[in-house]
């Protein structure tokens, strides 16, 4: 049976459909091909690249391995932990330590004690193990010096220079931080040998005599160092000067000397012992003697000089005495024969004072002794004879006697003990017009017996002053009864009070004054002497001439001042001043 044609027709149809989609099919297939071919060469050309980066990488890492190795400084790689990962050999080097052995450890353990308890005190809450790591984070970095535990023999904890860094990753996480520890032991170890160096040499400047001094190129001083005298830093007055701007106008006349000196300077040579005579508006009269060396530099060039000075002006003064004696020879024996005739008159008369003195105190031991004795013999020869009225009265002669010998034995230890500073006076304010009263009430009997009055004159608002009251009454004592030694029967003492000045110091003035016949002309001072009495004593007034040495000594333990005069109506007068407040007092 024949086909139909309709049949025929969708046969055909469908077949070349069946091309048709065999041949896009195909197309496909040749487009993924070449697609797969196109991945297969990218992948290839990316591994080939990954390769590439591997293995730049693995030289990258051994180059830094190997530099961090070769580094004299410590390296050392700390993770996000804390902890160290990676340590270069000079941890070996300078601390003694494995670097594999600090894997996994914290950067605190090679920290000294010193050094870590200041960082833990400045941040208390950071844990023990990660206060150097947490104080990097917190601060951003570090640097800072600080001691390293050695473990090296015979080796003390070594001083290092840290500076520490985070570390973050691209997308800004934390990777860690690297700390680098250069060390600088050598270095302040030659630093403090330098500085005991300059130490030594300061020491030296210091109690040195001498000036040590530099200049520049041009002569002007740049350093001038030594000690200062008379308050002056030279440095701050010869600076930017030259030596020649503070010679003295004399010696700036003596121009050979000036001339040989410059010569001797352009010509770049040395100069020991120039002797010159400065005087400016800054520096006062003062001859110096100064050497100096020129300096060059590496290259050759001339910088300045470098030298020393000294101040010889006593030794000048010196040369200029001795050449003074040696030219006036003659005037030194002259004035040397006068000062020895003018010595061997005070000693002579310094002899004949003591002779005198000996002679009246000979005089005035000899009366009480003589007296003594005398009154001792009646009494031993008439006991049981005499009646005892009698021998009572021999017996108060005796002691009357002693009793005046005792009196001369302690004035004369008074004197010596004031005169060698061996009494300690106790100044404090007291009323010396008291005092006076206590020394009238003493002498009253005395005074009653001559008819003498005491007059008080006071021009003064106060009659205090700083005196030691046991002492001043002594004192007082002895220009009373001396003034009444002095005066007639019936006659008038004046003691007077008024205000004084002992140089700047404000004082109390206490004058006696009597009726008497006066001081001899020429013995207002003389009469003070130890060794001397007033020529009035031979009217019969009588005394040993301690008395008033006795008081000028105790016045001048007071800081005080005491003088004699007469006085214009007659009649002597003796003038006390101690001031009215301590030295120190305000």
């Amino acid at each position: 049976m024949s086909m139909q044609p309709d049949e025929t027709t969708l046969l055909r149809a469908e077949l070349e459909a069946l091309r048709k989609a065999n041949a896009t099919l195909e197309q496909q297939v040749l487009a993924v091909t070449s697609m797969m071919d196109a991945m297969v060469d990218e992948v290839s050309a990316k591994s080939r690249q990954l390769e590439l980066r591997n293995a730049e990488q693995a030289r990258m890492s051994t180059f830094i391995t190997n530099v961090m190795d070769t580094m004299d400084s410590l390296l050392l790689v700390v993770d996000r932990f804390g902890r160290i990962s990676q340590a270069n050999a000079a941890t070996r080097r300078n601390l003694g330590l494995d670097p594999a052995s600090l894997i996994g450890t914290s950067p605190d353990s090679l920290l000294t004690d010193d050094t870590l308890a200041p960082l833990h005190a400045a941040s208390p809450s950071f844990a023990p193990g990660t206060v150097l790591f947490r104080t990097i984070l917190k601060q951003g970095g570090l640097k800072m010096e600080t001691c390293l535990r050695s473990h090296l023999q015979s080796a003390n904890a070594g001083h290092f220079m840290l500076r520490a860094t985070p570390l973050y990753e691209h997308n800004g996480k934390l990777a860690g931080a690297v700390i680098v520890g250069t060390d600088i032991s050598e270095l302040r170890a030659r630093e403090q040998a330098l500085k005991t160096s300059e130490q030594r040499f300061r020491d030296f400047s210091t109690v040195s005599s001498d000036w040590f001094w530099e200049t520049d190129a041009e002569m002007r001083f740049t350093v001038y160092a030594g000690p200062d005298r008379s308050g002056q830093n030279l440095i701050e007055i010869v600076r930017g000067k030259r030596r020649e701007e503070f010679a003295s106008s004399d010696e700036r006349q003596n121009t050979a000397k000036w001339t040989t000196y410059l010569n001797t300077i352009a010509r770049r040579q040395a100069f020991r012992d120039f002797e010159y005579h400065a005087h400016s508006t800054d520096i006062r009269p003062t001859w110096y003697s100064t050497s100096g060396k020129p300096c060059f530099g590496s290259d050759g060039e001339f910088l300045g000089y470098r030298g020393t000075a000294k101040d010889i002006t006593a030794r000048k003064a010196i040369e200029a005495e001795l050449l003074h004696h040696r030219d006036h020879l003659s005037e030194l024996v002259a004035a040397q024969t006068t000062d020895l005739v003018c010595a061997k008159e005070a000693a002579e008369r310094a002899n004949l004072l003591q002779s005198e003195f000996l002679a009246n105190m000979s005089h005035e031991f000899r009366t009480p002794l003589h007296g003594i004795l005398s009154y001792a013999r009646l009494g031993a020869t008439r006991t049981g004879q005499a009646p005892n009225e009698k021998i009572i009265n021999y017996f108060e002669r005796i002691h009357q006697s002693g009793s005046r010998m005792a009196d001369l034995v302690n004035d004369l230890l008074d004197l010596a003990k004031l005169e060698a500073r061996r009494v300690d006076f106790a100044l404090h304010r007291a009323d010396m017009q008291v005092l006076v009263s206590r020394v009238q009430s003493d002498l009253a009997a005395l005074l009653a017996q001559r008819h003498i009055t005491l007059a008080v004159d006071t021009r003064t608002s106060s009659t205090v002053a700083m005196i030691d009251t046991q002492q001043f009454h002594h004192a007082i004592q002895n220009l009373l009864a001396n003034a009444i030694k002095f005066s007639p029967n019936g006659g008038t003492i004046t003691v007077g009070f008024s205000d004084a000045m002992i140089g700047r110091r404000e004082a109390l003035a206490l004058t006696v004054r009597d009726q008497g016949i006066g001081i001899p002309p020429g013995e207002e001072e003389r009469i003070f002497d130890k060794f001397v009495q007033s020529s009035a004593t031979k009217t019969g007034a009588g005394g040993t001439g301690l008395g008033l040495a006795i008081t000028l000594e105790i016045v001048r333990g007071h800081n005080g001042t005491l003088v004699a005069r007469n006085h214009p109506e007659g009649g002597a007068v003796f003038e006390i001043c101690v001031p009215r407040q301590a030295p120190d007092a305000a």
